[in-house]
């Protein structure tokens, strides 16, 4: 076995934890990951409202056009009652 005693388990301990922290210094705080995270955040808040306001506009199309519709059928509708 490589570890046998009490002393090397404790030097082996030492070492991980020192290399944890030494990595964690090191380490770049995740500053491209937040970039990425906040570009993709924002890119997304775009693509949403714009498509909030596509389906609005075709909403208030397709309420004018059920609107024009029915002006043509109760104009149809007075039409035919008028004809003899």
């Amino acid at each position: 076995m490589l570890f046998t005693n009490v002393t090397q388990l404790a030097v082996l301990g030492l070492v991980l934890i020192l290399g944890l922290v030494l990595g964690l210094l090191m380490a770049p705080k995740g500053t491209r990951w937040r970039r990425q995270y906040e570009a993709e955040r924002d890119a997304h808040a775009a693509y949403r409202t714009d498509a909030d306001a596509k389906w609005r506009e075709r909403e208030a199309l397709t309420t004018n056009r059920d609107a024009y519709v029915r002006d043509l059928e109760a104009e149809n509708a007075r039409l035919k009652a008028e004809a003899p």
